[in-house]
């Protein structure tokens, strides 16, 4: 039986990978713990215009990357977070809450491997500073500035 992997798993496949496996631990393993997916003409083709779609962003970074990181550097982000009365803060931000903000401030898509956190996930009420790395040649100094929600 044919599989698409959804995640990867140790000594069968990888996530994205389309294999062969057996049917019985395919029906008892595989697709009950949504390690992979049976493999149907239009999971292929969903699989093949994700993939497809996916070379072409990454594309689109590579041969914008100076561009954009020249539009992202020393750029300031405000973020705003509830804190307990010791200054101590609900909540942190994470690389999911800044890539957001790019997409709607800057329009331009990143992932979770683009963002560079040196100290961490950030949870203090501060000034911080990120990096966000497009290509080895390509790197955006960012700082998210934090307050206080009144």
């Amino acid at each position: 039986m044919k599989v698409l992997f959804l995640k990867h798993v140790i000594n069968v496949g990888k996530e994205g990978e389309i294999k062969e496996v057996k049917p019985g631990y395919a029906a008892n393993m595989l697709i009950p713990q949504w390690l992979a997916i049976e493999l149907t003409p239009e999971a292929e083709k969903r699989h093949r215009d994700k993939v497809k779609k996916d070379e072409k962003h990454r594309m689109e970074l590579i041969e914008n990357r100076h561009i954009i990181s020249e539009s992202l550097n020393h750029k300031k982000l405000d973020f705003v977070l509830k804190t307990w009365t010791n200054n101590k803060v609900y909540g942190w931000i994470w690389e999911k809450d800044i890539i957001e903000y790019i997409k709607k401030k800057f329009k331009i898509e990143l992932t979770k491997k683009h963002i560079d956190m040196p100290n961490g996930h950030l949870k203090k009420i501060w000034e911080h500073i990120i990096y966000v790395k497009l290509w080895k040649d390509a790197m955006a100094k960012i700082f998210i500035n934090i307050n206080e929600e009144k």
